[in-house]
């Protein structure tokens, strides 16, 4: 689920880069699910498999061991993206490599330097659009926090953490 709310995140600022010339390209590490994600139209832009993870490896992003995964999991930021994703309704399972943290590189044209760089710490958490604008240079519209906002009456119970999350449910 955590890569299917990033991803629609992300594909809000699609028009706004179109519009700059600014191609949004994603770079996932395996087959395992990319019919459904394609099919779901969770992502707004092209989208690459690496499933070497030699991109991975070399910009150096995390990968988590399971003592790191636990308190991730159960984290507010993980709590915020299951609750967006239930908004959403974007479902999701933890199938797949849940270990290999990502990120994101705001790349000026011609790969001459990078302007932004964000890298994972927790699996559900991702770089900000705001950040992502502010670094192209491009104006912030008005009404783009209203564009990811979550119904704030949509709630996630223990149960749906720990669907969402796999894990064992709380004693």
């Amino acid at each position: 689920m955590f890569c299917r709310v990033a991803a629609k995140e992300l594909s809000i600022l699609a028009p706004h880069l179109a519009k700059a010339n600014v191609r949004l390209i994603g770079i996932g590490l395996e087959e395992l699910g990319v019919e459904e994600f394609m099919e779901g139209k969770f992502f707004d832009g092209e989208l690459y498999i690496d499933t070497n993870k030699k991109s991975f490896k070399d910009l150096k992003f995390k990968k988590l061991g399971f003592l790191n995964m636990v308190p991730a999991l159960i984290s507010r930021v993980a709590r915020e993206a299951v609750r967006k994703g239930k908004a959403w309704k974007v479902g999701g399972d933890m199938k797949g490599d849940a270990f290999q943290n990502g990120g994101l590189l705001v790349v000026a044209p011609k790969g001459e330097k990078i302007l932004f760089e964000f890298k994972q710490q927790n699996p559900a958490d991702h770089a900000e659009n705001s950040d992502i604008l502010k670094a192209l240079g491009i104006e912030e519209p008005a009404n783009l926090k209203d564009a990811s906002a979550v119904d704030e009456s949509v709630k996630v119970t223990d149960l749906e953490c720990e669907e969402a999350c796999s894990m064992p449910p709380k004693k």
